[in-house]
């Protein structure tokens, strides 16, 4: 058991769900993620640093958003993107009588949306997991996501007992059904409670956002690059 080891004097690997974690500062805390700040951040942080990932999607033939990413590679980042696939939700249709006249209508009550998706999730906790397995030394693993979908994931990934984990994610916030950090995230924090912490990102707000009165870079979908 590694449990008195410091985070700080683990080997560190952080995995960065790009979309989610970006689309939730902002709805969230009303501030843009610099990405480059935030791999200077996490390189001053923590001393062992392995590797850090940062997954997302991009559209066929993308360019902006491919000049986006070498940015990233540059900067240091393992850039581990997939590729966007569109589907389309069907219309949802209803049949109903009218109760005064009797005649029977049909009528559209939702409507065909067409939808990207590139399950970056499934990547990310591919290769979290490998991380895990493989571990032999103190390992920190951390998580910048407010989906709670990556539950179960951590569940398994502290089972060896070399591994802690990390969730840096928004504060929890009832009244937003979507980009609110989840409940299972935070319900974790009582069955781990020496093998996963919770931490939130407004926190390092002022080492990681964009600086807009300066017109600092921000590497992402929001801000375009300068």
């Amino acid at each position: 058991m590694t449990s008195g080891v410091k985070l700080k004097d683990r080997d560190t690997h952080v995995f960065i769900d790009a979309s989610n974690i970006r689309s939730a500062c902002l709805k969230s805390c009303n501030f843009n993620i610099d990405f480059t700040k935030l791999y200077t951040y996490l390189n001053n942080k923590y001393p062992n640093l392995k590797e850090v990932g940062y997954y997302e999607g991009i559209a066929r033939n993308d360019g902006k958003k491919q000049l986006i990413f070498d940015q990233l590679d540059r900067t240091g980042y393992s850039v581990r993107a997939l590729r966007r696939r569109t589907y389309t939700n069907p219309a949802v249709m209803k049949n109903f009588k009218c109760r005064h006249c009797g005649e029977r209508n049909r009528i559209e009550v939702l409507h065909q949306e067409i939808v990207m998706k590139s399950n970056v999730d499934v990547f990310l906790t591919a290769e979290m997991l490998k991380v895990a397995y493989e571990s032999t030394t103190p390992t920190h693993i951390v998580i910048f996501t407010c989906d709670g979908d990556y539950a179960e994931a951590i569940r398994v990934a502290v089972r060896n007992e070399n591994v802690v984990v990390t969730v840096v994610g928004t504060p929890f916030i009832q009244e937003l059904e979507k980009n609110a950090l989840s409940v299972r995230l935070r319900e974790l924090r009582r069955e781990l409670p020496e093998q996963y912490h919770l931490n939130n990102i407004e926190d390092i707000k002022d080492s990681v956002r964009v600086d807009e009165e300066t017109g600092a870079v921000n590497i992402g979908e929001e801000v375009t690059p300068q």
